[in-house]
């Protein structure tokens, strides 16, 4: 039985240091080259998210907020911590870009986030808890001279390939309100080449907010208008194919639903309210897929009070929010078994910046291209 330069089996080795949180791991990198290579190995990496993925399914202590702050540099919040801190994230592709363009955070899955500087065409998937990061190549695009296009990107993780995929919608119209072609293009990490698998009658909402696929239980979902109506669009990464999740009754068909955007929080699909107003609204799934488990939640703010947008579950049921103001934001914790709010002083934040996405910590590599998922 193979060693790891101590006396311990490397399957035990592997069994204890699966337990570990990612910081920890990446220091022990250094501890020996076959301690290097074990946690390096993608099957360890598998089996540290999947043993993070079972142990909390719905919320995780070690997880991160991303922030984008106005000098277009990419930030990570500690939100386990009793005193969450800051960490600047500095990856050379970006910084080589900072000064000329516009970067985004579109989307995440298993620790992986999808990011775009400069004209959006330019996609990065990077792992912020071990610095990886791989520029994705060009994706096809689609040629309309005469009207505008918009997009939407999202990365998740097929189970059915092992793999995981980026993939975009392009949207375009005339020129006129009449939208007439809307594209389906899928990004394969272990091929690593994209490839368009259909035209489709689902078009992204084009606001910014929306734009970003959020994925849940092997699909990436967005705010998209079909047929006259608006509806989440559900793209099956497996079979490549699109459905419509059922909404709220007191959505269906509206267009206040625009009010609203689609998010994942606590394992369930949710749809927040983004709009300012002295209300925050939140629309549940409980149970993924059944249209009868929707749940209303709404938090009354205080006379004066900035909007709240969720951002994720915290232990405890407690909710996370980014808390608008002129000069910035901040966090607040909501309790909704006490009604309470309650800021979150984090230190080292950006006086200005904006929120994206949560995502778990993970040993998930951009730069492999197989057995690099989940099981």
């Amino acid at each position: 039985m193979s060693n790891c330069g101590t006396l311990i089996p490397r399957e035990i080795l592997t069994d204890i240091l699966s337990r570990l949180p990612v910081k920890s791991l990446c220091r022990f990198k250094c501890v020996s080259p076959s301690w290097n290579s074990l946690i390096c190995d993608p099957y360890f990496a598998k089996t540290h998210l999947n043993r993070t993925n079972t142990q909390n399914p719905k919320y995780l202590d070690d997880q991160r907020n991303i922030v984008i702050s106005s000098s277009l540099n990419l930030y990570s919040i500690d939100i386990g911590n009793a005193n969450p801190t800051t960490a600047k994230l500095d990856f050379p592709m970006l910084q080589n870009h900072a000064a000329n363009s516009r970067v985004k955070v579109w989307s995440s899955c298993d620790g992986l986030l999808l990011v775009s500087y400069d004209d959006y065409s330019n996609l990065l998937l990077l792992n912020p808890s071990t610095r990886e990061c791989k520029k994705l190549p060009a994706p096809s695009v689609v040629p309309n001279p005469v009207g505008t296009c918009w997009y939407g990107y999202g990365v998740g993780y097929d189970s059915s390939t092992d793999d995981y995929n980026v993939v975009m919608l392009s949207c375009c119209n005339n020129g006129s309100a009449q939208i007439n072609i809307s594209i389906v293009d899928v990004y394969s990490l272990k091929t690593n080449a994209w490839r368009t698998i259909q035209h489709n009658h689902y078009f992204v909402v084009p606001t910014s907010f929306l734009c970003g696929g959020v994925f849940l239980n092997g699909c990436l979902h967005w705010l998209c208008w079909r047929n006259g109506s608006y509806v989440i669009g559900a793209f099956n990464l497996s079979d490549q194919i699109f459905r419509e999740m059922p909404m709220p009754a007191s959505l269906c068909g509206g267009c206040g639903i625009l009010r609203y955007f689609v998010e994942v929080v606590g394992g369930c699909l949710c749809l927040i309210e983004r709009l300012p107003s002295y209300k925050s609204e939140v629309w549940k799934m409980e149970e993924y897929g059944v249209g009868e488990s929707w749940t209303n939640l709404t938090i009354d703010l205080p006379t004066g009070t900035p909007s709240l947008c969720l951002l994720c579950q915290l232990a405890e049921d407690k909710l996370l929010f980014a808390n608008s103001r002129r000069h910035g934001k901040n966090l607040v914790v909501y309790d909704p078994k006490k009604e309470t709010l309650r800021d979150t002083v984090v230190a080292g934040i950006p006086s200005e910046f904006t929120f994206r996405h949560a995502y778990v910590e993970s040993l998930v590599s951009p730069i492999l291209g197989g057995g690099i998922g989940r099981q």
